[in-house]
């Protein structure tokens, strides 16, 4: 509700002290009306019967028009030196999304492929990039990790690049056999630890367990709990075709991944583990991730002033000429 009143326009004036002529202008009209009321000695106008009879008398509101415009005149202009304006509150003025790491896994196991004959590497760095590019405020790296782990992209607010650095992922970077999973959120967490941001997050996808690095996935995930950092853990285990990969010195570590230890880390940082079967529900998967990890916004309310001075006098000047233009044509007043 708050931030429904907050687009409402305000209406102000900078110079209110001229509104003080309003009750003088007021007491001027009051003071004409009653003169006219009481009526003034004048000359009568030879024939006017004749002339109402001819169609030169008018009705009544198109005698006191050429008033009604003289007087909205003066007080249109009276209102413009009082130089009013609409103030315009916008939403917040600084947009501060989150800081977000990804871990890939780009072991060869990541190569197989599942039911459409999209690779499980394939179908993460599809739904990588499209999360990556819908994160319009938020600031994203990349780290990716096999048998080690290293940061393919630090934090970032250059989307584009980093789109581009996703789409030619491949287990080839990287020599070292296995998966390193501990490693890979231990590199992440550093790259978050210097974030100045109060919500960081890594977005974990691995279709294996941890079988190398020199650090346990438990004690990294309590380092990153530590400095507020909330794991999301993908299970990327798809079902996959019977014809599957054969891959050396990997195929025996990645038979299974350690539902377990994943899930573990999940709730150690206050994240979500997640295991999907295909690369649809991965997609569901990083949506779901998106819609949770919402940007915050911070920073002072801009203002915006829309100034009415000059359309105020435009319109009393039009209505100036439109009474003197009438008064002297059509509502000639005789005498």
């Amino acid at each position: 509700m708050s931030d429904w009143f907050v687009h409402i326009p305000l209406f102000e004036f900078a110079a209110p002290w001229w509104l003080m002529l309003l009750p003088f202008l007021a007491l001027f009209a009051w003071l004409k009306e009653r003169r006219e009321r009481q009526g003034n000695p004048g000359i009568l106008f030879p024939a006017l019967e004749r002339l109402k009879a001819s169609g030169f008398e008018v009705r009544r509101w198109l005698r006191v028009l050429p008033q009604w415009l003289r007087w909205s005149a003066l007080l249109l202009s009276v209102l413009a030196l009082a130089e009013p304006r609409f103030l315009f509150r916008q939403t917040e003025a600084e947009a501060r999304g989150i800081d977000v790491m990804l871990a890939l896994d780009i072991s060869e196991s990541m190569l197989q492929r599942d039911f459409t004959g999209k690779s499980r590497l394939d179908a993460a760095r599809e739904v990588a990039r499209s999360f990556v590019l819908r994160r319009s405020n938020d600031r994203i790296g990349l780290v990716v990790f096999r048998g080690e782990g290293y940061t393919q992209c630090p934090l970032t607010l250059d989307h584009e690049v980093l789109a581009m650095l996703i789409d030619h992922l491949s287990p080839a970077v990287i020599r070292d056999d296995g998966t390193a999973i501990g490693t890979a959120i231990l590199i992440a967490a550093n790259r978050l630890k210097a974030s100045e941001s109060s919500h960081k997050a890594i977005i974990l996808v691995t279709d294996g367990e941890n079988n190398a690095g020199e650090v346990g996935p438990a004690t990294a995930a309590g380092l990153a709990a530590k400095n507020g950092i909330r794991i999301y853990v993908i299970n990327a285990g798809f079902k996959t075709v019977e014809d599957r990969l054969e891959l050396p010195g990997e195929s025996g570590s990645h038979a299974a991944a350690d539902e377990e230890s994943l899930q573990s880390i999940a709730r150690t940082t206050g994240g979500r583990y997640f295991k999907v079967d295909d690369s649809a529900g991965l997609d569901k998967t990083i949506r779901i991730i998106d819609r949770q990890e919402k940007s915050h916004h911070a920073g002072p309310i801009m203002e915006q002033r829309s100034e009415l001075f000059f359309a105020l006098l435009l319109v009393a000047v039009v209505l100036l000429l439109v009474e003197v233009i009438l008064s002297h044509t059509r509502l000639l007043r005789i005498p």
